[in-house]
């Protein structure tokens, strides 16, 4: 909720700062140009000296960047402090997911993420209502406050209620030279290299997208709580699916599972940029929420997999790098396609970038074998060290 709640209103914050343009946008990029810089080294450096010291970090990074807010008078001050967010990004999401990932059973990937993921998404989601009715009511000052609460809350209770290592046993992966050239090794592992291309090509197609939804919303009519309605609709379709989803990535090929979410979010987004009834609009938007909750769970299973060898740290460093890498890129290419031709051309060539790589992806994990079964599979109890 911290940090989703604060992301809408950044660019309005800029554009009062003097901001125009580029310039704005750069509010949304420069978090994941930071994010992508940042990630593979955070990944190897927690598989060799522990979760919890880079969760509580990544926190007081979001604290210390919401205070800045509240003190910036100038748009280069609010690009910095953005940026710093990007640091915090990855010291949390991906290490998070990949202390997760340390006790997960195997055979039970899919199950224990889809719970995980729908705190993720709900919170998300939640966010930017929060702070739309604080922003209304008190002010933009009162939404960097309370975002900086929930950030210290968030580190009080990583702090106190976190085990400080998350299992006994140490993991197989690179440990020689550096925690990023250790990561970046990980990429000749076939099944690593497609997870952080399906990342980057979510990352792509949401990134050229969403940036234009709302002014395609609006150049059909549509009133900014109905587009706010639409935005949230995919959120809580993949946050609902989340558990349902995830048992089913214990039970059937992840890989295809993977596929078949990534080309059910492909239709949606092209199609997109076709309709023109706000009820057709809110539908793809369900059904986007879905395929990207059945991609998600299941590619996170398959995280957990590949972690076991390479690292967990180092695998999902390198997811949220690839996530970066996408943002900025389709934010980009989006806008110059936009530029070039409407908004509904962005649509199209997210759902095309992003069923491209589908075949890719089956071809990169080719060799991988259908996951057991859950109920073959006999949940470990694992000690935790307090």
């Amino acid at each position: 909720m911290g940090i989703s709640m604060v992301s809408p209103l950044l660019p309005v914050f800029a554009e009062d700062l003097g901001a125009t343009g580029v310039w704005i946008g750069l509010t949304f990029s420069i978090f994941a140009v930071t994010q992508t810089l940042v990630s593979p080294f955070v990944g190897g450096w927690s598989d060799r000296h522990g979760r919890k010291p880079f969760i509580i970090g990544g926190l007081l990074l979001y604290f210390v960047a919401a205070l800045g807010y509240l003190t910036a008078d100038t748009f280069a001050q609010v690009l910095a402090f953005r940026a710093l967010s990007g640091c915090g990004t990855s010291l949390i999401f991906s290490v998070a997911r990949a202390y997760v990932g340390d006790f997960v059973p195997p055979g039970h990937e899919g199950r224990w993420f889809g719970i995980f993921a729908t705190a993720d998404i709900v919170g998300f989601g939640l966010g930017p209502l929060l702070a739309g009715g604080i922003r209304e009511w008190l002010g933009f000052d009162a939404v960097f406050v309370a975002m900086a609460v929930l950030m210290a809350s968030s580190a009080l209770i990583v702090w106190t209620l976190l085990p400080r290592q998350a299992v006994a046993e140490r993991y197989t992966g690179d440990t020689t030279g550096s925690a990023g050239l250790a990561s970046l090794r990980a990429l000749r592992v076939p099944l690593v290299a497609a997870l952080t291309l399906n990342m980057g090509l979510i990352s792509l197609s949401f990134g050229s997208t969403f940036s234009f939804l709302a002014v395609r919303l609006e150049d059909l009519g549509i009133g900014p709580f109905i587009i706010g309605l639409a935005f949230s609709m995919e959120s809580l379709a993949s946050g609902a699916s989340q558990p349902f989803f995830g048992r089913l990535a214990d039970l059937r090929d992840r890989r295809r599972l993977v596929a078949i979410g990534l080309g059910v979010t492909s239709v949606m987004l092209f199609s997109l940029g076709l309709v023109e009834s706000i009820g057709l609009v809110m539908a793809l938007m369900f059904g986007m929420g879905l395929g990207g909750g059945l991609a998600l769970v299941a590619s996170s299973a398959l995280q957990v997999e590949a972690g076991r060898s390479v690292g967990m740290g180092t695998v999902n460093g390198l997811g949220s790098a690839g996530n970066g890498v996408g943002v900025v890129f389709g934010s980009v290419t989006g806008g110059l396609i936009v530029d070039a031709f409407s908004a509904p051309a962005a649509f199209f060539f997210a759902g095309v970038a992003m069923a491209s790589g589908i075949p890719l992806f089956l071809w990169l994990t080719r060799t991988r074998p259908p996951a057991a079964p859950a109920e073959a599979t006999p949940v470990v109890e694992r000690e935790v060290a307090g």
